[in-house]
């Protein structure tokens, strides 16, 4: 598979440092409107501002008087301001964005009131638009269904300290999730399922689960990810100069053209690693994690000759090899390659694999002097099922290694 070139969608963030005891006034690129940062260093009052499908722009945004769009909800927020959503969909007329900072104290979260279930839908946005874009340090984004934007779902631009949690992003134009710039440091999504995204204009090659690409930021950490059917990869790292690290997570079903989009180019590999001249190669990280019946690679490289590290992983039922590491100075260790297709072999393979059965160089990409350990069974229904009552993975048995070897992800 050759090397691709993915369009740059990002530009650099200027220094937002604010000189003490004074504000910053922030123009919203997409909303119109103007938000208001807190001086850095000083304490916001935490405060909730409440929407529902039910209230009004015109009323004061308590849990009495709610604000009817998130558009308003937005237009009020800073440091410390919590967005309780009620229930129900909203259907924003542009996209939701910010470059409001939180702060380590005082964080901007947005989230669903309660329990209650929230779903943001994009259907009525101008094509290419993304539903949610932050451009913004210290916030939270919990609990929220976003769907059915033409553009992408979540895009985070030269965002820190972000964290996406226990959500769900589908049916969207674009990438479910996308972290891209510079300064993009420590920001962890976790407990996501990113589904079903296509991008029809580009013949599905855009559209992943989720993209951290063009740009670099050290500490980012991927866990308790399902990404899936998705008509490009499943985790892509394309053009990112720093590591990161991937754990407790299932990448399947990706690049199949569900869509019948005409001349489909949808690489559909589980995790691609990679990178391409001129950016840096990063030492990524990926433990514990699956992927499983991609029509290309479970992982690769992609060009990335970086030292990455792969721990008790599971290539399963990919239509090309489970493993792809050629010209990588990658470090393998307990991991399983079962009924994957075959790639080209690597004859100066530099990839070091131990206690793997997988063998860098070979074209079948298995080790045949090591017999493969049975699973407790190959039917993934339970895998595909509803995840645990805090968000984690659903509990499977599905490619779970039955006599007990230390080989291949654990599946938790």
């Amino acid at each position: 598979m050759g090397l691709r070139r993915k369009r740059g969608r990002h530009r650099r963030r200027k220094d937002r440092t604010l000189p003490l005891g004074s504000a910053v006034i922030v123009a919203s690129a997409v909303a119109g409107v103007y938000l208001t940062a807190a001086p850095e260093g000083a304490s916001a009052v935490v405060s909730s501002v409440y929407v529902s499908p039910q209230g009004d722009d015109r009323d004061a945004g308590t849990l009495e008087s709610p604000f009817r769009t998130l558009e308003k909800a937005f237009s009020v927020a800073k440091a410390g301001t919590v967005i309780e959503v009620r229930g129900g969909t909203y259907y924003p007329a542009r996209t939701l964005h910010s470059s409001v900072d939180g702060t380590a104290r005082d964080r901007v979260e947005l989230r669903p009131y309660r329990a209650e279930q929230v779903r943001v839908d994009g259907s009525r946005l101008r094509p290419g638009s993304a539903l949610l874009a932050l451009s913004a340090d210290n916030w939270t984004v919990t609990g929220i269904e976003f769907r059915n934007a033409p553009g992408g779902g979540l895009v985070c631009t030269s965002c820190a300290g972000t964290v996406f949690t226990n959500l769900s992003t589908h049916g969207n134009g674009d990438t479910g999730l996308t972290l891209r710039g510079s300064g993009s440091d420590h920001n962890v999504i976790r407990n996501l399922d990113s589904y079903d995204n296509h991008d029809d204009a580009t013949g599905g090659k855009q559209a992943d689960g989720i993209a951290i690409t063009h740009g670099s930021g050290r500490g980012n950490l991927i866990t308790g990810v399902r990404a899936f059917n998705n008509s490009d990869d499943g985790v892509d790292l394309w053009r990112w100069a720093s590591p990161v690290t991937i754990e407790h997570t299932w990448s399947f079903g990706n690049g199949e053209n569900r869509w019948h989009i005409p001349h489909f180019r949808g690489d559909g590999s589980g995790f691609q690693l990679g990178g391409d001249a001129p950016t840096p190669s990063p030492a990524h990280v990926v433990r514990n994690s699956a992927a499983w019946g991609n029509t290309q690679y479970g992982f690769a490289a992609l060009g990335n000759t970086g030292a990455i590290r792969v721990r008790r992983t599971t290539a399963y039922g990919n239509q090309a090899a489970g493993y792809s590491f050629p010209g990588a100075h990658a470090r393998l260790e307990r991991n399983l390659a079962v009924s994957n297709g075959r790639a080209k072999a690597d004859p100066e393979a530099t990839a070091v694999s131990r206690g793997s059965h997988w063998t860098p160089g070979r074209s079948s990409g298995w080790n045949p002097g090591a017999a493969t350990p049975p699973f407790v069974t190959t039917d993934p229904v339970t895998a595909r099922g509803a995840r645990r009552q805090d968000g984690s993975l659903p509990v499977t048995s599905f490619l779970v290694v039955a006599d007990g070897s230390e080989v291949g992800s654990t599946m938790e």
